[in-house]
């Protein structure tokens, strides 16, 4: 078992655009030759000071049109033009990691990233403009007691929003795996993994106005049953669970997603913890 202690703000990117759009009006306009040159200059100094102050008092989404609060981890997706070769993207605290600009197989680049077990949320691979794959390690909590069943284990809300200038889009295609055959009242329904996920895919995108989160949790939530006696139909001794952190499960053997990146430039994923579900065996 795994669980998180999350901070309010850790490792938080605060959206800035309107406070460097108006530091670089205010060292781009033409001056009079009146005004004094230092002056202007110390004026200048005590608006960074405070742009900065203001910038990492204020929670994340502050205004972009929620009430999303409280303690979190935030994950920082940045779509970047060319690619990083940065070798210390690697086993670090960070909260960030660096996609192209573009990819999917519209362009013959298609970007993993990989979510893992651990003892906490932690970005183990930052860098996938280099080999097209990140790594990040997330925390869960197994059953101690199948036969009798687990409820509401460790899981987090999260949701994701499209930040930094208007335009572009991401979407987001749940990929996974799991150790034995997924199953239900049908021997011939041939299910796999994703079928047992609430939520396939996602799109993000960054339009005109206000930016609006959208909630994301079914993507990490799976419903289904495991086929424990392998007689293809889902039975007594089985494994059924409920609307579980898929991380939770114990037969979880990868699970990624696909990264379609269209000019997104900045994803952020917020992970609020909480629990949910019910897992164990069919009587």
């Amino acid at each position: 078992m795994a669980k998180q202690i999350l901070s309010e703000g850790g490792g938080d990117i605060v959206e800035g655009s309107s406070i460097l759009n108006t530091v670089d009006r205010l060292s781009s306009q033409s001056k009079p030759k009146t005004i004094n040159k230092e002056k202007c200059m110390k004026t200048l100094r005590v608006f960074l000071a405070l742009a900065l102050v203001l910038g990492l008092a204020a929670p994340v989404m502050a205004g972009v049109g929620t009430d999303l609060s409280g303690a979190h981890w935030n994950l920082n997706i940045i779509g970047v033009p060319k690619d990083k070769p940065v070798p210390s993207m690697t086993d670090s605290n960070r909260h960030v990691i660096f996609v192209p600009l573009q990819s999917g197989l519209d362009v013959s680049r298609q970007v993993k990233i990989e979510y893992i077990r651990g003892d906490s949320f932690k970005v183990l691979d930052g860098n996938a403009t280099k080999d097209n794959y990140a790594l990040i390690q997330v925390p869960y909590e197994f059953c101690t007691d199948y036969v009798t069943g687990c409820e509401e284990l460790l899981s987090f809300d999260v949701y994701a929003v499209g930040l930094g200038k208007p335009g572009g889009a991401a979407i987001v295609t749940a990929e996974c795996t799991y150790s034995k055959e997924v199953v239900n009242g049908d021997p011939l329904a041939e299910l796999e993994c994703e079928d047992t996920l609430l939520m396939g895919s996602f799109e993000i995108t960054r339009t005109k106005g206000t930016p609006k989160p959208v909630d994301i949790t079914n993507i990490f939530r799976a419903t289904g049953c495991l086929d424990n006696d392998a007689d293809s139909i889902c039975d007594s001794g089985d494994l059924q669970f409920r609307n579980i952190w898929i991380f939770n499960i114990e037969e979880l053997v990868q699970y990624m997603w696909d990264y379609d990146n269209n000019g997104l430039k900045l994803m952020q994923v917020r992970f609020y913890e909480t629990t949910s579900g019910s897992i164990g065996y069919v009587p």
